[in-house]
């Protein structure tokens, strides 16, 4: 056996499975522990116990050492290993390396006449160890390998799977010219044949297409809107690049984010290159009417997507909510990093110089020595490790600063005693760098919360952004001359971020059950003041109730699962079909509750009363309505025989904006029980139509709270209380799948390092095509949320179990 093996004897292992094994090595030490109980001092032949089943001891023999000790002896090469001291044994793993891995010397040179046919995995005839008797056939070892003994070889499956690691680990395109790769994969399968770059290229472009092509089904399919995410790209030449996110909540309430386009501009940053773009993108996928909101990152002005055609033409065609009033957000991460960064450049001298003295001490191990020596001199108890930071990511500067400020006092005295260094920080460098580590940490916190949330829906960023907005606003009027020029910058960035955002990320928060309106009243009565606080409520409650009255206007589509609940009362005999709407030809109305179902009219009517329905109904009190009859909007006709609808009460009314009442009990079927109470019953169906019903958004706001638990999950509560709130949702749905930030959880970015510095095509990337670049960006984009696994075998037994002799 060679010292290097070969990829598929890595695979081998000895036919015994390890638990055997543990079961063996279990038994022999009952037999030494059973050996002493009988023979206290037993002789060198004496053999107690079961034999020993394992293949291992075919090439070892016990052998009895000093004292009460046992050792096992190696049949070729005569080496001894531990094996008992006796009470205790050791087992025969390192035995089994000994003879698998090669190491006894008698096996190498024996296995150098070894050869294996790689394809077949059958070995050749075995020759006779040295150490076997004449005439007598050597002891086998026994291997096996789990394999696709039959499985049949795909070209194309081969070349579909290399195309995919190509795209998922950002290899070149020409990496399958290369001789190495070539070698590797001629040792693995000599029958697949890679031609050239162009190959493995266009297999990129089929995939990407293929799976695009599921992805627009899918987008098809979504119940709300979908809330876009834009970032430039700039490349070494003057071109540029444009990608686009779509970030949406899907039926059963999973939060989805999946690249659109990575489309190719000439002027990235002309005033019309982000709205052709974005007018491309909506064409390309039929997105135009499902249209919620935009994000941009740092790069992007709002006047670039202001003053392009593209809102407006949204907007005069009904296609933008609230007239735009939230069409344009601010990207979250990107204004921490922006601020963070003016905290950095405020004091951009002396973290230099405290670079310079991490550096100085880094340099040699003695360096170090005496640092340590004069921090414990000193009697410092941080635990922090001194270490310099990175400049794209602001978090490990501010790890360097808060581990440098626990040390300021010994880079002073290093300072004293070491003629070579002299970049020890003053007593005011050291209070600047406190300041600015108290409003780092402010960031850093926040920039966590967003980091390690897995769905991060809109709803927590309001949490993080007002806190950070009443602390700056109190720390720019401080007396502090230090503190209120760190926070001056700081506090300017971020005001215009809660300008032009707190409106949207008001109605998100409000959207969250644990908080609904009253963190907002709190919050901004603590920004704003207790006089100017309730202005900016009355104007987030105003927004938030045109919003709903705009969802309330949209029809209600019948959802799958009622639509399965009807069928399964129609299947039960259609005795409680409680709610119903209609086509053109066809009427469904309430039967559970008395009032029954037409078709085309052909059915005689019942006595009936209204419940909860989810149409909006309307009745014109100054006509008479037909006899037995109610009319409403889309064909609905509800029987109404011998119900007296009172006059000054709309159906309308009773059933404002749409929307079904949770805490109404319906009333009881109107049938006779023969108890003379008829006339009651006919009481009860005019008080269920006479109830006036609240809109779902005030009932939903004048509820309790939920509690804040830890495991509180919005989007459950949210799925689990659609039926509740038909419209409500539809509207909670659209407004938590807004991406705040373009980074953090869920989308493999890092908010510490959310800079432009890490938008920048390489040479390579820059060279390529548009369409296979775009192509390459979106699979890569797209297959990270689909399992990668190899195919079970389809042909009968070609899962098998391959066991050949040594």
């Amino acid at each position: 056996m060679s010292e290097l093996m070969d990829p598929e004897q890595h695979q081998l292992v000895l036919a015994e499975d390890i638990d055997q094994e543990h079961l063996h090595e279990h038994e022999q030490e009952q037999e030494v522990e059973h050996e002493q109980e009988e023979e206290p001092e037993p002789t060198p032949t004496a053999t107690r116990g079961r034999k020993k089943k394992s293949l291992v001891w075919q090439h070892f023999t016990v052998v009895n050492g000093p004292g009460r000790m046992k050792r096992a002896c190696c049949n070729l090469c005569k080496q001894t290993f531990a094996y008992s001291d006796g009470s205790k044994v050791a087992g025969t793993s390192h035995l089994k390396r000994h003879i698998t891995l090669g190491s006894c010397p008698m096996l190498k040179a024996t296995d150098r006449d070894h050869q294996y046919l790689l394809n077949s995995g059958v070995p050749q005839t075995a020759t006779q160890t040295p150490e076997a008797s004449p005439g007598e056939r050597p002891a086998k070892r026994r291997y096996r390998v789990s394999g696709f003994s039959g499985a049949t070889f795909d070209h194309n499956l081969s070349l579909s799977n290399l195309a995919k690691m190509v795209v998922l680990h950002d290899y070149p395109l020409h990496v399958v010219e290369q001789p190495a790769f070539l070698a590797f994969v001629e040792s693995l399968q000599p029958r697949f044949q890679v031609h050239d770059a162009t190959s493995v290229e266009a297999e990129v472009l089929s995939l990407y297409h293929k799976e695009k092509h599921n992805l627009m089904q899918v987008f098809g399919s979504i119940p709300g809107r979908i809330s876009l995410a834009i970032s430039l790209w700039t490349t070494s030449q003057t071109l540029g690049y444009v990608g686009l996110h779509g970030q949406f909540i899907d039926s059963d309430w999973k939060l989805h984010r999946r690249m659109l386009n990575y489309l190719m501009v000439t002027s990235p940053h002309s005033e019309n290159a982000l709205s052709e773009a974005i007018e491309v993108s909506l064409s390309d996928w039929n997105l135009k009417s499902k249209l919620f909101t935009i994000t941009l990152d740092n790069n992007c002005s709002s006047h670039d997507i202001y003053s392009a055609n593209l809102r407006d033409h949204l907007s005069n065609k009904d296609a933008l909510l609230l007239k735009g009033q939230l069409f344009v957000v601010r990207c979250y991460a990107h204004v921490l990093n922006n601020v963070a960064q003016d905290v950095i450049a405020s004091i951009h001298g002396i973290i230099y110089n405290i670079r310079e003295s991490v550096k100085f001490i880094k340099a040699s191990p003695s360096r170090e020595e005496k640092f340590a020596e004069i921090a414990l001199q000193l009697e410092i108890p941080s635990t922090k490790t001194l270490s310099l930071d990175t400049t794209t990511q602001w978090n490990t500067t501010y790890s360097m600063l808060c581990a440098a400020l626990e040390y300021k006092q010994a880079f002073n005295l290093l300072e004293t005693c070491d003629d070579n260094y002299n970049e020890a920080p003053s007593a005011e460098d050291w209070r600047k760098v406190e300041v600015a580590c108290v409003y780092l940490k402010l960031l850093h916190d926040s920039a966590n919360t967003v980091n390690n949330t897995e769905e991060p829906t809109s709803n927590i960023f309001y949490h993080e952004a007002w806190k950070i907005q009443l602390e700056l606003k109190g720390s720019v009027q401080s007396k502090d001359p230090v503190v209120s020029s760190i926070t001056k910058e700081m506090y300017d960035k971020f005001e215009k971020y809660w300008r032009d955002c707190s409106l949207i990320l008001a109605v998100a928060v409000v959207m969250d059950p644990r908080y609904k309106m009253k963190l907002v009243d709190f919050s901004f009565k603590r920004i704003y003041g207790n006089e100017e606080g309730p202005k900016y409520v009355k104007m987030v409650e105003d927004a938030l109730m045109e919003l709903y009255n705009e969802y309330v206007a949209q029809p209600l589509p019948l959802t799958p699962a009622y639509v399965e609940q009807q069928q399964q009362e129609v299947a039960d005999g259609g005795e409680h079909i409680e709610t119903g709407i209609t086509t053109e030809n066809n009427t469904v109305s309430n039967v559970g509750n008395g009032v029954e179902e037409h078709e085309n009219g052909g059915d005689q009517p019942k006595e009936a009363q209204v419940d909860d329905m989810d149409v909006k109904m309307e009745v014109d009190a100054s006509e008479a309505p037909v006899e037995g009859e109610i009319e409403m909007n889309n064909n609905v006709t509800i029987q109404t025989e011998d119900i007296e609808v009172n006059n000054n009460v709309s159906i309308q009314q009773m059933e404002e904006d749409g929307n079904a009442r949770d805490d109404i009990q319906p009333a009881a079927p109107i049938a006779s029980t023969g108890d003379g109470l008829l006339d009651f019953d006919i009481y009860l169906s005019e008080m269920a139509v006479n109830q006036p019903k609240k809109p779902e958004l005030e009932q939903y706001l004048e509820e309790m709270l939920q509690p804040r638990t830890n495991d509180f999950n919005i989007l459950t509560w949210w799925k689990m209380n659609s039926f509740k709130y038909p419209t409500l949702s539809k509207l909670a749905r659209d407004i938590l799948a807004i991406p705040m930030a373009m980074a953090g959880g869920g989308t493999g970015l890092s908010v510490f390092g959310a800079g432009s510095a890490n938008r920048i095509l390489d040479d390579y990337r820059s060279s390529m095509r548009p369409d296979t670049l775009e192509a390459i960006f979106c699979a890569k984009d797209w297959y990270q949320f689909m399992p990668t696994s190899v195919p079970e075998p389809t042909t009968p037994g070609a899962m098998a179990l391959v066991q050949f002799d040594m």
